[in-house]
């Protein structure tokens, strides 16, 4: 163990830290974590749809809510990628160190986006109207917005730190100042984008979002889209967490993306009266993390109601509330499992026995799949399943916890008794000074 510690520290952590400290991902996860009120609200109304109880669909229907229910979707999940330019290059300017010019680079890299973007032109006799496909601006453009945004971020980095810009006399308003200042870069930007675009056209792609969802995004759903790389990464999240480190927040940068686009889809879906289309998602991470990272719902029960030591019982009464809301950093920094060789294995193997027999149950068709919304995460077992669009998987998450307690048992009532002997020898010591 002591070898393995070392070469964890001295191979791994040092990789894993460059890694989670990539501006790039900083502003990728940064902007997509900032787009949770829309994906929640869009993705909410989806499921509020997707109930099959006759009753209740009738009703939707006969009082025409399901038309009204149906708008919210069209421009939130279903425009996600527009909402991704924005803020990915919005936030990505305050990890770039030019937050005094976000908000212009927000817009100017949701301008490029909407350029890159194929216009139809529908004619009516002598009326013609520009037509936009809002395909180009939904899930299979995530990819694309994140490309989009992340050369805006670096093209008006190069042009602030370089000081060619437009500057006004004092006295101006900042408002107004600031729109000059970012007026030469956003020529360049926009000027840059208008080749990209023309350059696509003459190719077989036609556009770039084209090659871009062809070329990168596909394969990379095939690839995170498995069940042997969720587990994988969902080890890297746990190793990365022992040793202090914020494993979700290195590894799902590399997942939001992609699940992004996956939870659109399956709201679509589940619009349209079809199934889920990914079971890979949101839903399931938060599922391998019931109760915080590790699974550690059933260490906080546990402790709470069977614990012996007065240490482990006025611990507990601290962290059970948390451990419902899948807030677990009193447990990881204060127990702790940082760096504790005790609870290694149940920390590891707990997240990936719940979710691989709930990955199971589902493909069985035993119980139905997550929708994969994110930021329902801290939402307590079963509410969690039910916002998510299933009432099975909801019950599947209250035997996850019975799971999870049975894992976390043995090893906490070995922390226990090892606190409780301590005690009682530091009581037995005082008794006899």
């Amino acid at each position: 163990m002591n070898k393995f510690i070392q070469f964890m520290e001295q191979k791994f952590i040092p990789v894993a830290n460059k890694i989670s400290r990539i501006k790039a991902l900083q502003a990728v996860s940064g902007g997509s974590m900032s787009l949770l009120g829309v994906i929640m609200v869009g993705a909410i109304f989806s499921v509020l749809t997707s109930i099959t109880w006759a009753p209740y669909q009738n009703f939707l229907k006969a009082t025409h809510l399901l038309t009204i229910i149906n708008f919210v979707p069209n421009v939130t999940t279903e425009l996600i990628g527009l909402f991704m330019a924005f803020s990915i290059a919005y936030n990505g300017a305050k990890v770039y160190g030019i937050e005094k010019n976000a908000f212009n680079t927000g817009v100017i890299s949701l301008v490029a986006f909407i350029l890159l973007a194929p216009i139809t032109v529908q004619r009516q006799g002598m009326v013609s109207n520009n037509m936009f496909n809002a395909a180009y601006f939904g899930p299979k453009a995530v990819i694309s917005a994140i490309v989009v945004s992340l050369i805006v971020i670096q093209i008006m980095k190069f042009f602030m730190n370089k000081n060619i810009t437009i500057k006004m006399p004092e006295g101006v308003p900042p408002m107004v100042s600031n729109s000059f200042t970012s007026l030469i870069p956003a020529v360049v930007i926009v000027l840059v984008f208008g080749l990209v675009k023309y350059g696509f056209s003459v190719t077989h792609f036609k556009t770039f979002n084209d090659f871009i969802y062809t070329i990168i995004q596909t394969p990379l759903q095939s690839l995170v889209g498995s069940f042997p790389a969720f587990i994988l990464l969902l080890v890297i999240a746990q190793l990365l967490w022992f040793f202090g480190i914020h494993g979700s927040q290195t590894v799902l940068p590399i997942l939001i993306p992609v699940w992004l686009g996956y939870m659109s889809e399956n709201t679509a879906s589940l619009a349209a009266g079809h199934g889920i289309v990914h079971t890979i998602n949101f839903g399931l991470w938060d599922l391998a993390c019931i109760g915080g990272c590790g699974a550690t719902i059933g260490l906080v029960i546990m402790m709470f109601f069977t614990a012996k030591s007065e240490r482990y019982k006025a611990f507990g009464k601290i962290t059970f509330p948390c451990g419902i809301f899948s807030v677990n950093e009193p447990l990881i920094f204060g127990l702790p499992l940082m760096l504790n060789v005790m609870t290694i294995i149940p920390f590891i193997v707990c997240p990936i026995v719940v979710s691989s027999v709930g990955y199971l149950l589902m493909k069985l068709h035993i119980i139905a799949p997550y929708v994969g919304i994110l930021g329902t995460g801290s939402l307590p077992p079963f509410i969690h399943g039910m916002v998510n669009g299933s009432v099975s998987a909801g019950i599947y998450e209250l035997v996850a916890v019975v799971l999870s307690c049975i894992i976390w048992y043995p090893f906490f009532k070995m922390l226990d008794k090892q606190a409780l002997e301590e005690e009682n020898r530091i009581k037995e010591e005082k008794a006899n000074d």
